[in-house]
């Protein structure tokens, strides 16, 4: 379960569905298996599944509120990416065109080979991001 399906009902104190104990996938109180994991839902009355459901509780929460965090924090987290990923783009293509320069002074092959390669690099990593706009 790394991701939560649905927000969870277990945190709101009217126990309108069952908790499967499995994914923590909610459930209708009718249902016999969870519909997502196909766990069986008998709940035993002992300590052990008290602990499991309180666990997954806590767990679905954990997650919300790093999800909410994560969206707080989303637009810097962008702007750092853009700029790392701009400057990485524009320091292959000017290595590739210092190598392409002195392949063409020093008449060498494998420099130009090398050249070709940053300069690819650099030009596609640049593209990459101008594309995702």
């Amino acid at each position: 379960m790394d991701k939560p399906k649905k927000e969870p009902i277990a945190l709101h104190q009217g126990q309108d569905q069952k908790l499967c104990l499995n994914c923590g996938f909610p459930n209708r109180p009718s249902d016999n298996h969870c519909m997502y994991c196909k766990t069986s839902l008998t709940e035993e009355k002992s300590f052990a599944s008290w602990f499991r459901h309180t666990y997954y509780v806590m767990r679905w929460r954990l997650q919300l509120r790093q999800r909410r965090e994560n969206l707080e924090n989303k637009p810097k987290k962008k702007i750092f990416r853009f700029f790392g990923y701009f400057l990485v783009g524009v320091m292959l293509s000017l290595i590739g065109g210092y190598f392409f320069y002195s392949s063409l002074a020093d008449s060498s092959f494998s420099k130009g080979l090398i050249a070709a390669l940053f300069l690819l690099y650099g030009v596609f990593t640049l593209k990459s991001i101008f594309s995702n706009r």
